[in-house]
């Protein structure tokens, strides 16, 4: 068997062997899918956004207001004497999340996870319009401290 066949699974594939970083560059998606992911992605972001903007029987759909003890969920208000229907409802809410995730989780994480969504529609889309597509981010690594990669970093 070849040594290397038999150690690809011994080093991080982000890492070189002198243990420096080997930084990846993805390209630009496209296609239907990406473009209904990006509908639906940018919807949650603005729900997100809207989110302590919209009220619900004259309160907020979401507040946490630890220092009045005052919690809202969906427009359903919670006091300091609700504290095991607040528990209850915030443990199936939880267990809801993980069983979807177990059925669901490629789909969950994909499309609808907020971490994937800030990478996918807002940092990513940030970076490639300082730097460009995944050549021009390849490139850009392998020059030296030039004005322009300053500018870019900066």
């Amino acid at each position: 068997m070849n040594q290397t066949q038999g150690t690809y699974r011994d080093q991080i594939s982000t890492v070189d062997e002198k243990g420096k970083r080997v930084w990846l560059f993805p390209k630009i998606q496209k296609g239907i899918w990406h473009n209904r992911r990006k509908v639906l992605g940018y919807t949650l972001l603005a729900f997100l956004f809207a989110g302590p903007f919209i009220r619900i029987g004259g309160k907020q759909l979401i507040l946490i207001n630890i220092l009045d003890r005052d919690f809202v969920i969906f427009g359903v208000v919670f006091h300091p004497q609700d504290t095991h229907l607040f528990a209850l409802s915030m443990l199936l809410g939880v267990l809801c999340i993980t069983l979807f995730t177990v059925v669901f989780g490629r789909l969950f994480c994909g499309w609808v996870c907020p971490q994937t969504i800030f990478m996918e529609l807002v940092f990513c889309k940030i970076e490639y319009w300082i730097d460009g597509d995944a050549g021009a981010q390849r490139r850009l690594q392998k020059e030296g401290w030039t004005r322009n990669k300053i500018q870019k970093r900066t």
